[in-house]
């Protein structure tokens, strides 16, 4: 029995490479969920994919400080932009 598992396993993960990825994520997501709860661990999720979004648009060599305030200044009404910035 237990070396027709073993067989399998190595099998499939043998044959596709990225199921060992899904199965190591998977595993450490559980692991998370047990030890932390769900809403703690997929705030933690969230947060690393912002981080990882963050360090992606770094990597591109995009300014994203210029590029953050433009957007605040876009967002911001015309009413509140008699601060010393936004003139």
């Amino acid at each position: 029995m237990w070396g027709e598992v073993k067989k399998f396993l190595k099998l499939a993960f043998s044959s596709y490479p990225k199921r060992k990825f899904g199965f190591l994520i998977g595993i450490i997501f559980g692991v998370a969920i047990i030890n932390f709860g769900f809403f703690q661990t997929l705030f933690a999720f969230f947060c690393g994919i912002i981080g990882l979004y963050i360090g992606s648009r770094f990597d591109d060599s995009d300014d994203l400080i210029d590029t953050t305030l433009k957007a605040i200044e876009d967002a911001v009404p015309d009413r509140w932009k008699y601060w010393k910035y936004f003139n």
